[in-house]
C-alpha cells in the first residue's frame, strides 16, 4: 500500500470528493466479480461522493502481472488502471461490453459469465465484444447514445450495467491528474446517457 498523494489529494479537494489513499474496499469488493474486468489484488487511492440518486466511487484497481519467462530481468509485478463504481437508482439493464482483447486488466472472454450478443449495430460490434442474458437487456444497455460515446472515445475500456448502477473501467488512462480529470468527466457522460431511458 501507498501513502496519500498529493496531486491526487489536490484533485479531490477542488472538486468535493472525499479521498482515501489506503481505499476501504469492502463496497468496491461488494461489486465483484466484474463480467469482462479481472478483478484486482487490491484498491488503492479511492475518490467518492454521493448525490441524490446514488454515489460514486473512483479508484486504482491494482491487478498482478503474469511472471516473465526465465532468466528475465525482475520488473514490477503490478500495474493499475482508473475503474469507476457508480451507484445509481436509475439503472435497470444488465449487461457489459469492452472493447480491451489481450490487455492485462481483461478476462479471457469465454469466462464471461453472459451470453456474448450482437449489439445489431455494425461498426460497434466490430470494436467491441458485448455480453447480456438476453438481446433485450443488452438494447436496454447499449443505447445507440452509449455506443456513440464508447466508440468517440477511441479507448480500451470495460463497462458494465447492473440494476442499481455501471462498472467503468477505461483501462488506457495514465495515472496523472490529466488521465484522472478525464475519468471523471468520462464517468459523468457516461451516467447521463446511461439513465437517459432507464428511468
Amino acid at each position: 500500500m501507498s501513502g496519500p498523494v498529493y496531486w491526487i489529494e489536490a484533485f479531490a479537494a477542488q472538486r468535493g470528493l472525499r479521498y482515501e489513499a489506503d481505499a476501504d474496499e469492502r463496497w468496491l469488493r461488494a461489486w465483484e466479480p466484474y463480467t469482462t474486468l479481472k478483478v484486482p489484488i487490491r484498491y488503492e487511492h479511492a475518490l467518492h461522493a454521493t448525490g441524490g440518486t446514488g454515489s460514486l466511487s473512483i479508484a486504482r484497481a491494482v491487478v498482478e502481472l503474469p511472471p516473465p519467462p526465465a532468466p528475465a530481468l525482475q520488473v514490477p509485478n503490478e500495474v493499475g488502471t482508473w475503474i469507476a463504481i457508480v451507484q445509481d437508482v436509475r439503472m435497470t439493464a444488465k449487461a457489459a461490453t469492452t472493447s480491451d482483447f489481450g490487455g492485462v486488466f481483461g478476462e479471457p472472454l469465454e469466462l464471461a459469465s453472459m451470453v456474448r450478443q450482437p449489439s445489431g449495430d455494425s461498426a460497434f460490434d466490430h470494436v467491441f465484444a458485448s455480453f447480456a442474458e438476453s438481446a433485450e437487456q443488452l438494447g436496454r444497455a447499449l443505447t445507440p447514445s452509449i455506443r456513440k460515446l464508447l466508440l468517440g472515445w477511441r479507448v480500451p475500456v470495460h463497462a458494465e450495467f447492473r440494476p442499481g448502477g455501471f462498472v467503468l473501467a477505461p483501462v488506457s488512462l495514465s495515472a496523472d491528474e490529466k488521465g484522472l480529470a478525464w475519468m471523471l468527466n468520462a464517468v459523468h457522460l457516461f451516467g447521463e446517457k446511461a439513465t437517459k431511458l432507464a428511468t
